[in-house]
């Protein structure tokens, strides 16, 4: 399985399984890809790059992510409430299916839609992993 799919699950797995996340968004409300239909509050990983950084002794790839919190509101404190708990627990991700080394959230950014008059937090978060 390629590491940006492993990354993507851990990290979905890890955000389904946060019970203060979840209390914002719903059992079902954290994606990997945008939803279509479904009404905010959600998270969507909206960007996932990577970067092959191999090391003398393993394979190690460098990913960037860029995740959208959506509130369903148009103050901010929805949007940051999730963006606070994203970072929260992606800073800790530890699974089984790779081998996070590093963790770090990079930025947040904020802006009112101006299609829907809801919030949007975007975080940006960047991890080291190894193997492949």
């Amino acid at each position: 399985m390629h590491p940006i799919s492993q990354l993507q699950g851990a990290l979905v797995a890890a955000l389904q399984g946060d019970a203060a996340l979840v209390a914002i968004v719903g059992a079902d409300g954290v994606f990997d890809a945008a939803p279509n239909g479904r009404p905010a509050p959600y998270v969507v990983i909206a960007r996932h790059d990577m970067i092959q950084r191999d090391g003398d002794a393993a394979p190690g790839q460098e990913h960037r992510l860029l995740l959208h919190c959506w509130g369903d509101q148009p103050s901010r404190k929805r949007a940051l409430d999730m963006a606070e708990r994203v970072v929260e627990v992606a800073v800790g991700l530890s699974a089984a299916e790779i081998v996070v080394t590093h963790g770090e959230h990079v930025r947040t950014e904020t802006v009112i839609d101006k299609d829907t008059g809801h919030a949007r937090a975007a975080v940006g978060l960047r991890f080291f992993s190894e193997g492949f």
